[in-house]
């Protein structure tokens, strides 16, 4: 396990009523995490969700030395899904006449229906390879991106 403030967690936020329900589950590496994110009953919990249509259930991982999350929420039934993956990171907006720069939490989302797809960004994101993440994430469907809702 990696310690101090070099380390990964990871949470779980279910679908139910409120849609408010998260686990957090504590620090983890590589292995352990792939471990959960394979076990994860996403099929049992994209059911809940669109039986209360609320919010999907989603697999969140934050890595505290790079202030930089990676997800994944799962979106549509049981017989046609496919996955929505989140990559949020710091990011400076310019200023103009009207606003000064500054730093706020972005986020680029992709959705792909390949698991395996996501299992190498999660790898990607354990190595730190940011730039190895973008890459491999620019080869999935681009779905958007924006402020983040969590700030620092």
């Amino acid at each position: 396990m990696i310690t101090g403030q070099d380390k990964f967690t990871y949470d779980f936020h279910l679908a139910d009523h409120a849609g408010q329900t998260v686990i957090d589950m504590g620090e983890t590496d590589y292995e352990d995490f792939i471990k959960e994110f394979t076990n994860f009953p996403w099929l049992d919990q994209l059911e809940i969700a669109n039986r209360l249509k609320n919010t999907s259930a989603t697999i969140t991982v934050q890595d505290s030395m790079n202030k930089t999350e990676f997800w994944t929420s799962i979106a549509g039934n049981r017989d046609n899904h496919g996955y929505i993956v989140g990559y949020n990171f710091t990011k400076t907006i310019k200023g103009n006449l009207f606003r000064k720069e500054r730093t706020v939490k972005w986020v680029i989302m992709y959705a792909t229906e390949v698991k395996e797809k996501i299992l190498n960004c999660y790898y990607l994101f354990f190595k730190r390879d940011a730039t190895g993440l973008i890459r491999e994430l620019e080869q999935l469907y681009f779905y958007g991106e924006t402020e983040a809702h969590k700030q620092f």
